[in-house]
């Protein structure tokens, strides 16, 4: 089956139930902007204060929290929703190993990172999200 295949058997109404409970496009500009606010704490010009045991935690922003409730209720069994769930986890694991970085003074680490692998992390959740907006229109 395709990604997130159990959708093909949702009615109308139980789709626009799941856009109710999640904003999609919200989510995607959400972790976008994530490159910006590490870009920002890397080259020293960021205000925030960021904790990497925060960041870590897959299950504490709006998408975190719609992929650990809500979305196991509709895609229990689905490997979307798996997927999904890894590759969400992995993007915040990646910023926390940037921010943790950062707070060693090990700062090439950080760029390297922040380059490299979140940049893939990164687009991986992107990519994820759009294919399930996709598949609820």
């Amino acid at each position: 089956m395709g990604f997130f295949s159990t959708l093909l058997g949702f009615s109308e109404n139980k789709k626009t139930g799941i856009k109710e409970e999640i904003n999609i496009m919200d989510a995607i500009n959400a972790h976008i902007k994530w490159k910006i606010r590490l870009d920002k704490f890397v080259d020293g010009t960021s205000e925030e204060t960021l904790d990497p045991k925060i960041i870590c935690r897959d299950d504490q922003c709006v998408l975190g929290k719609w992929i650990h409730g809500p979305a196991q209720k509709h895609f229990q069994d689905d490997d979307g929703l798996k997927v999904l769930r890894d590759h969400h986890a992995e993007f915040h694991v990646i910023a926390a190993n940037i921010v943790t970085s950062m707070q060693n003074n090990e700062k090439e680490a950080a760029e390297k990172l922040l380059k490299g692998v979140y940049m893939g992390a990164s687009q991986k959740v992107v990519r994820d999200l759009t294919e399930l907006n996709k598949q609820l229109i």
